[in-house]
């Protein structure tokens, strides 16, 4: 690149008078990066430059975008955990000892979420038919477990005791 080129690529990158990108280029021996840092310096570089914008200023937006895109990069990895562990562990609906159904705890909560009202009627209801719930997995806690045993264990006395009730008010 000749230059008249330079000057020219300078100054409409610079955004500056012919007169300006010349001296600055004259002034850093023609290196063009050296030229830009040097009108940077003077303030002559304005924020209006037709094409790319060269700086070396620090740029606010360019921090706040980094840190938009490591809280999204975050997010994305505790999801991508989320998933890993609901597939890896099951939700199981057992009946009198026999395993009614099994599924990836990620299908039991899509299922809690597209349909709430329905899933949370039939797990109530089916906790006073004698269902029982509970988790399987390598990463699952038997505290999960116990709590749901005793929610289970729960809801069966208090249909041995209003059964009892009725049998006694028929006698």
């Amino acid at each position: 690149m000749d230059h008249y080129e330079m000057v020219e690529n300078l100054r409409t990158k610079a955004n500056v008078t012919y007169e300006e990108a010349k001296a600055a280029l004259e002034a850093s021996d023609w290196d063009m990066l050296d030229a830009l840092v040097l009108l940077e310096s003077e303030g002559k570089v304005s924020g209006k430059a037709s094409g790319a914008a060269y700086t070396t200023q620090e740029q606010p937006k360019v921090e706040a975008e980094k840190k938009a895109n490591k809280g999204l990069g975050s997010l994305w990895a505790w999801v991508k955990k989320m998933f890993s562990l609901g597939n890896n562990n099951q939700f199981v609906i057992s009946r009198k000892g026999n395993e009614l159904v099994s599924m990836p705890i990620t299908v039991m909560a899509i299922l809690m979420l597209v349909v709430w009202p329905f899933s949370l009627v039939v797990l109530f209801l089916g906790l006073f038919l004698g269902t029982r719930y509970s988790f399987r997995g390598p990463d699952i806690n038997t505290s999960v477990n116990q709590v749901m045993d005793k929610a289970q264990n729960k809801a069966a006395s208090a249909i041995e005791i209003h059964v009892g009730n009725n049998e006694a008010q028929v006698e």
